[in-house]
């Protein structure tokens, strides 16, 4: 349905822009315009905003096309014009958003499996550059593998590139890296500042045990350790765990029960508003954090 000089969106499209906007104000809560991080929110807000200014510009154009070649005047209900409406009222966009939301996680799995074959393909001669690297740097192997805890409490192993010594952990257990942690090798120090540590992880991506978006996996010590402080913790197990997630982006590295206890809140509010504007939106916050190296250790 169109009104003159007003455009009618659809229930489906306003959802989604109030689920965004949600996202936005939960960013907002931080006191994000009091410190550093404001120029970056206001980037990716710009950003974002320039996509949709694009997509209704396209649509205006496709209006001003159609009323030229009708002679300016679209009359009566005319195949043409109820055609129009119909696009102009979102309806296209309404049975395209439902199909895609109904569908989200098989929709996500397509994409996932997309984007790690591409970038498996893409990264691999900078994954040969950092191999000889580590293998400079220091004795052991070129990836580390742990266990993880996943989807449905269903055990993996992540990849990573190596960034401590080789048996880092026989002296000192199953515990979070800290600032300047002596474990960490100097090419270490470089890759987690980079993230680029991270990249094996679309391995894990490829074959389906991780997703790009979602709670990071926890090894299973330490999901034992936090869900009997916090019990709702268990509920990121109720979808695939990401390589980043809202609250990577939004809280920095944890390494205490307290942390945890922050970092579950953004990942149960994913869980809970999980939708493509989020995934999009964490990947722009995402694509800041590597770029300022924010939330390494």
């Amino acid at each position: 349905m169109k009104k003159k000089g007003i455009f009618v969106i659809s229930e489906e499209i306003k959802k989604e822009i109030t689920k965004l906007i949600f996202a936005w104000k939960e960013y907002l809560k931080e006191e994000v315009f009091y410190n550093s991080k404001a120029r970056r929110f206001f980037t990716s807000l710009t950003i974002t905003l320039s996509a949709w200014i694009g997509v209704v510009l396209l649509i205006w154009w496709i209006k001003s096309s159609v009323y030229a070649q009708q002679g300016g005047v679209l009359e009566g209900d005319s195949p043409l014009r109820m055609a129009f409406s119909w696009i102009m009222s979102g309806g296209i966009f309404s049975i395209l958003l439902s199909f895609i939301r109904t569908n989200y996680r098989i929709f996500k799995r397509w994409f996932d499996f997309s984007i790690a074959s591409l970038g498996l393909v893409i990264f691999s001669p900078l994954f040969l550059i950092i191999a000889i690297l580590i293998k400079m740097d220091s004795q052991g192997s070129v990836f580390f593998r742990q266990e993880r805890v996943g989807e449905g409490g269903k055990i993996f192993k992540i990849w990573k590139f190596r960034t401590m010594r080789a048996n880092a952990e026989l002296e000192t257990g199953p515990v979070w890296a800290k600032n300047d942690d002596p474990r960490i090798t100097r090419i270490g120090r470089f890759l987690r500042k980079s993230h680029l540590d991270e990249l094996p992880q679309l391995i894990n991506v490829f074959f389906g045990e991780m997703s790009l978006i979602g709670p990071r996996p926890e090894r299973p010590e330490f999901v034992e350790l936090i869900g009997s402080h916090l019990p709702p913790f268990y509920e990121r197990l109720h979808i695939k765990p990401g390589i980043t997630g809202l609250a990577q982006v939004r809280y920095r590295y944890g390494a205490s029960i307290r942390d945890a206890t922050r970092k579950l809140r953004y990942d149960l509010l994913y869980i809970k508003r999980m939708c493509w504007f989020l995934d999009f939106q964490i990947i722009l916050w995402t694509v800041g954090k590597v770029f300022t190296g924010e939330g390494a250790r």
